[in-house]
C-alpha cells in the first residue's frame, strides 16, 4: 500500500508532458489565435531549438519547424519589420525562436536547473511568455546578410548579455559603443512597435507583460 501511495504522489507531482511538438503544431494550425511567420514577411528564420545549434546541443522541436506567434505579437512584429526597414533599408530581423511549446520548456529547464544559468530560463511550472506565443528571440542582419555584433551570441547566459547591465559593461570596456548601438538598432523598432526587451537577454522581447500573459492567455503545451 505504501508503494502504491508513493507512486500516486509522484504521478500527481509530475509535469503534464502528454503533448508532443507535433500535438502542439496540430493545435496551432486549428486555432485562430496564432499566426505563422515566414520569410515572405521579410525576415530570416533560424529556429535554433529546431536544430543542434543551441546550448542544449539537440533538436528539441522535431517536426515543429515552423515559426508561430500569437496574433497580438505577430501584429507588433509586422510593425517592427516596417520600422527597421525604414530606418535601415536592407537590414532584416533574424528570428531564433517564437512560440515554444511548454514540453520544450521542460527540456531547457532541466538543462539549467540548479546552475547559475537557471535565472535565464523560465520555470515551466509557471510558463515562459514564449509558451503563449507572446515572446520572440531575434537579432539583426545587415544588408550583406551578416549578423550585427551584439557583444554576445544568442543564448549566451552571461552578465554581458543582460540589457540591465549595459551601462556598466560599456564603462568597463567589456561592451563597445558599436556593440551597444547594434543592440539599439534591434531594440528601437521593437520597442516602438510595442515590445519590451528582457532585462537579462538582449535578444528576448515580450509583446505583453508576463503577469498579464499568464492570467489572460492560454499556454500551448
Amino acid at each position: 500500500m505504501r508503494k502504491i501511495l508513493c507512486l500516486l504522489l509522484a504521478l500527481c507531482a509530475a509535469p503534464a508532458l502528454a503533448a508532443s511538438p507535433q500535438d502542439s503544431l496540430n493545435f496551432l494550425l486549428k486555432s485562430d489565435d496564432f499566426r505563422e511567420v515566414t520569410p515572405a514577411d521579410g525576415v530570416v528564420i533560424d529556429l535554433r531549438y529546431a536544430s543542434t545549434n543551441n546550448f542544449v546541443g539537440q533538436d528539441m522541436y522535431g517536426p515543429f519547424k515552423r515559426l508561430f506567434l500569437h496574433k497580438r505579437a505577430a501584429d507588433k512584429l509586422k510593425a517592427a519589420i516596417a520600422l527597421l526597414k525604414h530606418e535601415h533599408p536592407g537590414y532584416k530581423f533574424v528570428i531564433y525562436d517564437g512560440l515554444r511549446p511548454r514540453s520544450v520548456q521542460y527540456v531547457l529547464w532541466n538543462k539549467v536547473a540548479g546552475t547559475p544559468q537557471e535565472k535565464y530560463v523560465a520555470d515551466p511550472k509557471k510558463g515562459s511568455v514564449h509558451n503563449y506565443g507572446l515572446a520572440i528571440d531575434l537579432s539583426v542582419l545587415d544588408d550583406k546578410g551578416h549578423e550585427l555584433d551584439m557583444g554576445t551570441g544568442f543564448d549566451s547566459f552571461t552578465p554581458l548579455a543582460e540589457t540591465q547591465l549595459e551601462k556598466d559593461k560599456l564603462a568597463s570596456g567589456e561592451l563597445t559603443a558599436a556593440q551597444l548601438e547594434n543592440r539599439m538598432i534591434l531594440r528601437r523598432p521593437m520597442e516602438e512597435a510595442g515590445f519590451k526587451v528582457l532585462p537579462e537577454e538582449w535578444w528576448h522581447f515580450d509583446a505583453l507583460p508576463a503577469d498579464l500573459v499568464r492570467k489572460q492567455f492560454t499556454i500551448v503545451e
